[in-house]
């Protein structure tokens, strides 16, 4: 997902935020994600998004925390429960086990 350079601004402002906010709670992060159709709720435990609007768009970095850090796995878009792109939760499950399996490395994001 290709996102406009004033998207690019408001995720930085708001991962700016995130970053200084100790608890973080609804309606910037959602802790659970809820199952949906072929993906499993098992599948998607431990699974939350941090929620913003940008560009009349609301957006979505899946994720998880492990070892102390939060890891974003996928950057999508939400409406009316509709995921886009539509693989976007399988694909954020796919990845949550590849780095807790140690499959892939992870980088962090430099603000």
């Amino acid at each position: 997902m290709d996102l406009s350079a004033q998207e690019k601004a408001d995720v930085d402002a708001f991962l700016l935020i995130m970053r200084k906010t100790g608890d973080w709670q609804m309606p910037s992060y959602r802790r659970q994600l809820r199952a949906i159709k072929g993906v499993k709720a098992s599948q998607v435990r431990g699974l939350g998004e941090l929620r913003w609007i940008s560009g009349k768009k609301q957006h979505r970095l899946l994720g998880f925390f492990g070892d102390g850090v939060w890891y974003a796995v996928l950057g999508c878009t939400h409406k009316q429960n509709i995921y886009d792109p539509a693989d976007a939760l399988a694909t954020a499950v796919k990845r949550k086990n590849e780095i807790q399996k140690v499959e892939v490395k992870t980088v962090e994001y430099n603000l």
